[in-house]
């Protein structure tokens, strides 16, 4: 398993190869999780790029008692957060244009897993941001409630709370979407 931890601790010691690491493993899914809240492919690939920018330059000390992901989406978050107050633009970008099929893998099982991700990530489009947001950080990037917590600036109960009726309203709007299609 990665250690984000010890990667970025190299870079910091001076290993440039490490920060190359660092993007090769967060970066896709950093970029998806600020795309949950931006809508705008392009804009959250830019804040994604800021939170790099902000690794590698500022080298922020990093928190230990949180897991090196939670801290990065955190990071993440903010950035994205005053990119979006900065540039006031929003877009509803279809993120099931950025999903990568791979080639080694049963073409008509993808193309079922695939339909089956555009419609959930669909629905997801049409739930409140932190809906959509805890939904993702749960089941995509499969993080704990307490790292949830951390990156949404919730407590622990708030994200037990948040994830209930996010979960609650997907299969309502899936079910919806179901009935009327």
């Amino acid at each position: 398993m990665i250690n984000g931890a010890d990667i970025y601790i190299r870079f910091l010691n001076g290993d440039k190869e490490a920060f190359v690491e660092l993007i090769r493993e967060y970066k896709s899914g950093l970029l998806l999780f600020i795309n949950t809240f931006v809508k705008n492919i392009h804009l959250s690939e830019e804040a994604a790029d800021e939170t790099f920018l902000k690794l590698y330059v500022d080298k922020p000390k990093y928190k230990s008692e949180y897991s090196f992901k939670t801290w990065l989406y955190t990071i993440g978050r903010n950035t994205a957060l005053n990119y979006l107050k900065k540039n006031r633009f929003h877009s509803d970008s279809p993120i099931e244009d950025y999903f990568y099929i791979s080639d080694n893998i049963d073409i008509e099982a993808e193309y079922i897993r695939s339909e089956q991700k555009m419609i959930v990530n669909n629905a997801m489009k049409a739930l409140k941001k932190e809906y959509a947001q805890v939904l993702y950080l749960k089941y995509f990037e499969d993080l704990r409630s307490e790292d949830i917590a951390q990156i949404m600036d919730k407590s622990k109960r708030q994200i037990s709370d948040l994830l209930y009726r996010a979960k609650q309203a997907l299969k309502a709007e899936l079910e919806t979407r179901d009935n009327n299609g």
